[in-house]
């Protein structure tokens, strides 16, 4: 595999929110080196250090508090409800976080579901599942191989895998074990980061990096029929479905493709980061308030990537309860409500995913506010 992309003393893990600001400013930092099988497309940190990543009930990921977000979970559920008959049914998430999406399968079959996550918390959405679900709180391996269903799902779980092929084959073994079962899988879009050199959605805990030909063979080598992967959520995530029957796939041929996109991608990361710290040391010149909308991983990479503390960037809004009192690792901004804003209105929100900019406009709008509304892109 060859090198294609590194940086330096970024925050060793996204996912996780700090009590305070000095904790957050000297959480441990790592290294990020991408590097690109020039075979099947693989795409891997090969400086990932698992010993820094914590995934306990510290982290918060969860998506789930915005309506656009729901929308689109609401979309994929029903269609994964219609294409395997989730009715009266077993569902297993590997990798379930909060429980969201393993309850809306469960409530709309009905089904029941089990999901595995080290990182849930009690009182979260699987509540809401009318006791039809349940989490085992721990992380997937070998010892969980008696757990079988119709449907084994896995979403935004497999590219934080270091021993991706492994991993897959035992989501594989759990379909094979249950006549006519199928898998979902869902992972970040990695084309779509290379061909807009978007560095904030590299991250040190993502050690996996999927396009649709690297994904299908993955999911093709681990035995499974792969039925077709397709793009969503505004073609930033890649989704795929397989199952045992005799009719599937092969897998799309874009190795060439990507290995150009690779090609141009340090130089074109480098653009971006100049463009940000410009723009964001203009505004600090000219006196005028920042903040960052998303308080989750897109943000922490970004203003460690620029070099933003507090001083540039003030805080980082986020719906999310959870996440509200927090602070980012590495740059240490407070993670706010959207209300706050009203105290200290900002001149400019930066939007770390633009699907969200008509949610945020009509927020902030409903605040009484009207700053500049820019979006990373």
């Amino acid at each position: 595999m060859r090198i294609f992309y590194e940086a330096r003393d970024v925050p060793a893990h996204s996912c996780v929110l700090l009590d305070d600001r000095v904790s957050a400013v000297a959480y441990p930092r790592a290294a990020i080196l991408l590097t690109f099988c020039d075979r099947c497309g693989f795409i891997q940190n090969s400086s990932f250090d698992e010993s820094l990543i914590d995934y306990s009930q510290d982290c918060e990921e969860s998506q789930a508090f915005s309506g656009r977000f729901r929308e689109f979970a609401d979309e994929v559920a029903a269609e994964l409800v219609a294409r395997f008959d989730l009715h009266d049914k077993t569902v297993l998430e590997v990798g379930a976080g909060k429980g969201d999406f393993l309850a809306l399968l469960c409530d709309l079959g009905p089904n029941n579901g089990v999901g595995i996550d080290p990182g849930y918390r009690e009182g979260r959405a699987i509540d809401a599942a009318s006791g039809r679900a349940r989490i085992i709180v721990d992380f997937y391996s070998e010892r969980y191989r008696h757990l079988t269903a119709d449907l084994v799902a896995c979403r935004h779980t497999l590219e934080h895998i270091a021993d991706v092929a492994p991993f897959t084959q035992l989501l594989s073994n759990a379909v094979a074990a249950t006549p006519g079962a199928g898998l979902f899988v869902e992972v970040p879009d990695t084309r779509r980061v290379l061909a807009e050199h978007a560095f904030w959605d590299i991250y040190h805990e993502h050690c996996s990096y999927f396009t649709k030909g690297s994904l299908a063979r993955l999911l093709i080598q681990s035995g499974v029929s792969l039925e077709g992967v397709w793009l969503g959520f505004d073609d930033q995530y890649l989704l795929a479905v397989a199952g045992d029957s005799a009719n599937g796939v092969s897998a799309p041929d874009d190795v060439e493709a990507i290995a150009a996109l690779v090609d141009g991608f340090s130089r074109g990361a480098a653009e971006k980061v100049g463009h940000w710290s410009e723009a964001v040391a203009t505004w600090r010149n000219s006196s005028k308030r920042v903040v960052i909308w998303g308080g989750g991983s897109k943000a922490i990479t970004f203003a460690a990537a620029i070099g933003a503390d507090v001083d540039v960037i003030g805080e980082a809004v986020d719906i999310n309860p959870f996440k509200q009192g927090k602070f980012l690792p590495g740059t240490g901004q407070e993670v706010v409500a959207p209300e706050a804003l009203v105290q200290r209105p900002p001149d400019v929100v930066i939007v770390m995913n633009p699907i969200y900019v008509g949610e945020i406009r009509t927020h902030l709008a409903s605040l009484g506010l009207q700053p500049e509304v820019v979006s990373v892109d």
